[in-house]
């Protein structure tokens, strides 16, 4: 992984954890309403470029096995959604009794097939529907990835055209927009496929023109580049946030989300050591994004429980002191979960699954 896109991986993970902490209990308000849209698109748009920089040869070679790559991506994802989903009932059961845990969707749940249905006894630990949306993209990744760029430019805007037709097409009320766009797999995997071609462009570019046309940019003018992505990040929060987005917000982040992977990535091919990429390389940050899925997937819960605790112990604490809190708890917990939980049972699963096969 690129040191870089590794460290933003932590980056973008804290502002989906801004997005779900409440500053408010009697109304609760998000600390940085939005900002949740704007870390999702990274991240679905990250996976595919860094999915298509890892697997892109190994997918076209005879000895590939669709089944054994589907099953290392599932022991990568399943046992920390399990380990989640099991913390998530304990916690749901103590907070609404027993009304909250319908076996049927909890099976659904378990299965990762939440984001296929709008069915509120179906999410369990929020944060997992995104799961359900990359066993899709994992799926379909050697076929995508397979695919020459231009008919994989094709096929995103086919998938578009089907979106938006089916949006015009089926009676989807408004309550079930939010679930549509933001959710659905078919929707999202427009995110993926762009990381891909984003590979594609990245590949061309520091193959056919890095030394001609990188080498030749200017130190100020290579800063510059770093910064427009960032700036088009703010500009498209700051849009959104004035009520004036007119499609679904996780839109507008496609833009400065390739950029950024597409830039950063550049750099790092560059050796270049000075910059935005080399000053958020820092060992600490890198360490941070190697833990940032334990992170997202155990953030919410741990917002819930912590604010649980104020609340039994009847303390009016202002929202500051309780992200002072929040925020290292859920930091540690994430780091100890990956070290002593997600490593071990990947790597244990691993040994057993995969002992006779080679790729």
């Amino acid at each position: 992984m690129i040191s870089s896109l590794q460290a933003l991986r932590f980056i973008f993970a804290l502002f989906i954890f801004f997005q779900h902490f409440p500053i408010r209990n009697e109304e609760p308000r998000a600390l940085l309403d939005g900002a949740g849209y704007m870390g999702v698109s990274f991240f679905l748009v990250l996976s595919g470029f860094v999915m298509s920089l890892g697997y892109a040869e190994k997918v076209k070679g005879p000895d590939f096995k669709w089944g054994t790559f589907m099953k290392k991506r599932l022991v990568r994802l399943w046992p920390l959604h399990l380990l989640c989903l099991a913390i998530w009932m304990i916690f749901a059961y103590g907070q609404w009794g027993k009304e909250a845990l319908q076996p049927l969707p909890l099976v659904g749940n378990a299965l990762l097939l939440q984001a296929w249905f709008p069915i509120k006894e179906m999410e369990g630990n929020g944060v997992a529907w995104c799961l359900s949306d990359l066993i899709l993209f994992y799926g379909l990744f050697p076929f995508l990835m397979r695919m020459k760029p231009k008919n994989l430019g094709v096929t995103l805007l086919s998938l578009i055209v089907m979106c938006w037709g089916l949006y015009y097409a089926l009676p989807i009320s408004d309550d079930l927009l939010f679930w549509y766009w933001y959710k659905l797999p078919i929707s999202r995997l427009c995110d993926f496929i762009l990381g891909i071609l984003s590979y594609h462009i990245y590949q061309y570019v520091s193959q056919e023109y890095f030394h001609r046309i990188w080498g030749g940019v200017s130190p100020v003018k290579r800063r510059l580049m770093e910064l427009a992505p960032l700036l088009l990040y703010a500009l498209a929060f700051a849009y959104i946030d004035s009520g004036r987005g007119g499609i679904h917000p996780s839109v507008y982040y496609y833009l400065p989300s390739c950029l950024v992977i597409f830039i950063f990535a550049l750099v790092d091919k560059s050796k270049d050591k000075a910059g935005v990429p080399a000053l958020i390389s820092q060992r600490w940050l890198i360490y941070l994004g190697e833990v940032s899925f334990s992170f997202y997937m155990i953030h919410n819960l741990v917002i819930l429980f912590c604010k649980k605790v104020f609340d039994i112990a009847s303390l009016s604490t202002p929202w500051q002191i309780r992200f002072a809190v929040t925020l290292p708890v859920a930091i540690a917990i994430s780091i100890l979960v990956n070290k002593y939980y997600e490593e071990p049972i990947t790597a244990w699963l691993s040994k057993r699954l995969f002992r006779k096969d080679a790729k």
